[in-house]
Formats: C-alpha cells, sequence, structure tokens
C-alpha cells in the first residue's frame, strides 16, 4: 500500500468551498444545464463498461469533466483547476454535487469578467484595446503609466494582437479569483 500521502483519493476531504449551495448562486436554468451536461457525460462514461453499476459508478474522473466544462461554455479550465479548487492535489474522481460547486463558482466568474468586459468595451466592438484601458483607468481615477498598461495587455493577450477578448478577461478572473 503507497504511503498515506500518496494514495489516490475518490472523494475530496474539503467538500463545501462556497458557502452558499449552489442553488443559491446561479440561476435554475443555468444549474439544470450544469447537471445535465455532467449525466450526460457519465452515462457517456459508464456506457464505455468502465465500472457500470457500481459504487463509482456516479463518480466522474476529473481527466473526463474537460468535455463537460467545454460543454458549459466554461472554456480554458483544465482538470487541475478542479483538484486545486477543492484544495486536493490526489482527486481522481468528482461527483455531480462537487461539479455543481465548482461551475457554479466558475460561471459566476465569468458572467463577473463579461460585465468588467462590457464596461470596458464601450463602442461595443467585441474587443478591449489600449485606449479602453486608459480610458477606464482615469474615470476610476487610477494613475497608471502607459508601459502598465501595455504590459497588462500582454499579460493577457495569449493571440499577441494587443486585444483582449472575453475569453482574456475570464481567463485574468480565474487566475486573480474575481
Amino acid at each position: 500500500m503507497p504511503p498515506k500521502n500518496k494514495r489516490k483519493r475518490l472523494q475530496s476531504s474539503t467538500a463545501s468551498i462556497v458557502a452558499a449551495p449552489p442553488e443559491d448562486l446561479i440561476e435554475e436554468s443555468r444549474r439544470q444545464e450544469i447537471l445535465l451536461s455532467f449525466k450526460t457525460a457519465m452515462q457517456s462514461y459508464n456506457g464505455k463498461g468502465y465500472e457500470a453499476n457500481t459504487a463509482s459508478s456516479k463518480l466522474l474522473p476529473i481527466s473526463c469533466a474537460k468535455k463537460v466544462l467545454k460543454k458549459i461554455r466554461l472554456v480554458g479550465l483544465k482538470s487541475d483547476d478542479i483538484k486545486s479548487y477543492f484544495d486536493d492535489d490526489y482527486l481522481e474522481t468528482i461527483d455531480a454535487d462537487m461539479f455543481l460547486r465548482f461551475a457554479a463558482e466558475k460561471s459566476i466568474q465569468m458572467d463577473r469578467s463579461n460585465r468588467a468586459f462590457q464596461l470596458m468595451d464601450e463602442a461595443e466592438k467585441g474587443v478591449v484595446v489600449f485606449e479602453d484601458l486608459q480610458r477606464v483607468c482615469s474615470g476610476l481615477g487610477e494613475d497608471i503609466k502607459e508601459d502598465e498598461l501595455i504590459e497588462m495587455i500582454e499579460f493577457a493577450d495569449s493571440s499577441g494582437e494587443g486585444l483582449l477578448r472575453p475569453k482574456h478577461f475570464f481567463q485574468i478572473a480565474h487566475k486573480v479569483n474575481l
């Protein structure tokens, strides 16, 4: 048997990260969409003959969760993000309640980052440029130098275009836990 700190854990020991229940954090339609996507992934996984009709058939391997995240429009997240959310490096599987908590929290993050993006994209171009950041900073009374604003854009812009898209805002929100 491996040492205690090297054993694989089926469920996280820190099950309640979110203070409010997920039902209170997101709209019912979004909650149902998340649960349906998880259930579909479970059926697909169990349909391939993996441990069907056992206690573990209610658990989805973390490695399969990325497809579900993409389906519910939470792209850019990785399996390791789930492990770090539950602060458990040895977490191998996740149940519906755990996944709902994670997806609800990330959905809220995405909504917040989209609102921040819309505030900066005043002209509704679909992108935020240097001038937009400059306008928002001066409107907030922040004295940020041009080179610092350029550095912010370069940090978030993975394509190197000098443009920030909504997905970049979500990635920033995810990194800073907005």
